[in-house]
């Protein structure tokens, strides 16, 4: 964006809440009607909920598991919460 060169280099990190996120959305996917869900966009899905939720950044397979156990912990009712909210809204304004 904006013009300038970008490099990519190899992530060395990983959203946490992205992958539980799509977890979220493939379960609520699965209880929707298919004449429904097969006009669902998921990435408009996962990115509505996930600017609604904190980002949990792990960059090694120990703080994944730990990420990943906190956020089950402490941020399930939030992330199935966003995710219905997210499906609500996308329903409405495609």
């Amino acid at each position: 964006m904006g013009g300038e060169s970008r490099t990519t280099q190899p992530k060395l990190y990983i959203n946490v809440m992205e992958m539980l996120v799509a977890e979220e959305v493939n379960r609520q996917l699965a209880g929707l009607p298919e004449r429904v869900a097969k006009y669902v966009k998921r990435a408009e899905v996962e990115t509505f909920a996930l600017n609604r939720l904190p980002a949990l950044y792990a960059s090694s397979e120990k703080g994944l598991q730990h990420q990943y156990e906190r956020a089950l912990h402490d941020l399930k009712p939030q992330i199935h919460n966003a995710v219905r909210q997210a499906f609500a809204a996308v329903q409405v304004d495609p």
